[in-house]
């Protein structure tokens, strides 16, 4: 039985084409089937590429533009504070208390340079009423020493505004204490001063002042010192003058003292002349 299906096998012939197109399709399966151990073109490798690239290079980009590195507080009564990038643009802004979060509300400051938000701030109708008082401005910087083209840009900002404003300069680091503290890195600041000689006072009570109601009282405890100094210089001045008035009395007395005997002893001594001569007439009459 096998060998007649065996023979009638035999008898099956493929003609050339079929063989043909038999070995490319096992060829097609074998190409298949070898793993590709590189998928992608290098073209579309390389847009791989270059896309991760430019993620990486987004992130690093918004991180260094939204990462604050100096900060200048605008304080008079409204509180206010522009946080500023390496590029010296606002990337934030906040309000110390209710008077500077009506001020800033509707100004459009973020991405300003720092001097236009300044001149935003100040210029508005807002500030201007505290202006035609007589509150006192106070800009202050808090950023690293080497940042002093922003010092003095803050400077200038002072001399256009006028109206007695002034600009002061603080390292950075003290801007983490005031934020923790709930106040603009300028009160804070202000605040250290006043603390210096009224150890009793608290940030809660600066938060509720002015800075005009601040540095009236720093001025006045300076002033309170050098008057105590002086009255003490003066009051030692009186003592040493006393004294002398007494030791020139005493010395006054001594001298009168002195001429008074003087002229008791030769008013004594003339007496007894006068009787030793009205003794010798006597004596010669009478012999």
């Amino acid at each position: 039985m096998a060998n007649k299906i065996q023979d009638a096998f035999d008898n099956v012939k493929a003609d050339a084409a079929l063989r043909h197109s038999t070995m490319q399709y096992l060829a097609q399966m074998r190409r298949k089937k070898r793993p590709s151990f590189f998928p992608l073109s290098v073209p579309g490798t390389l847009a791989v590429v270059c896309t991760i690239a430019l993620l990486a290079i987004g992130i690093g980009g918004n991180f260094w533009l939204l990462e604050p590195v100096s900060y200048v507080s605008i304080d008079i009564n409204p509180s206010m504070e522009l946080a500023l990038n390496r590029f010296d643009r606002v990337i934030s802004v906040t309000a110390y208390n209710p008077q500077g979060d009506e001020l800033i509300k509707d100004l459009p400051l973020k991405w300003k340079k720092y001097i236009q938000a300044i001149h935003m701030i100040t210029e508005s109708r807002g500030l201007q009423s505290y202006l035609s008082s007589d509150e006192e401005l106070v800009l202050t910087v808090a950023a690293d020493s080497s940042r002093t083209e922003l010092k003095s840009g803050v400077e200038q900002c002072c001399s256009h505004i006028g109206h007695g404003s002034r600009s002061v300069s603080v390292d950075v680091e003290v801007a983490s204490n005031a934020h923790d503290n709930g106040l603009s890195v300028g009160k804070y600041s202000a605040y250290l001063q006043l603390l210096q000689y009224d150890e009793s006072v608290t940030v809660d009570d600066c938060k509720n002042m002015s800075m005009a109601q601040i540095h009236n009282q720093i001025i006045e405890h300076e002033h309170g010192s050098s008057s105590g100094a002086g009255h003490g210089h003066s009051a030692a001045a009186d003592t040493e003058a006393t004294g002398d008035a007494h030791h020139t009395g005493e010395t006054d007395d001594a001298a009168s003292g002195q001429v008074s005997g003087q002229s008791t002893q030769a008013e004594t001594t003339e007496a007894d002349g006068y009787g030793h001569r009205r003794r010798q007439r006597h004596h010669g009459g009478h012999e």
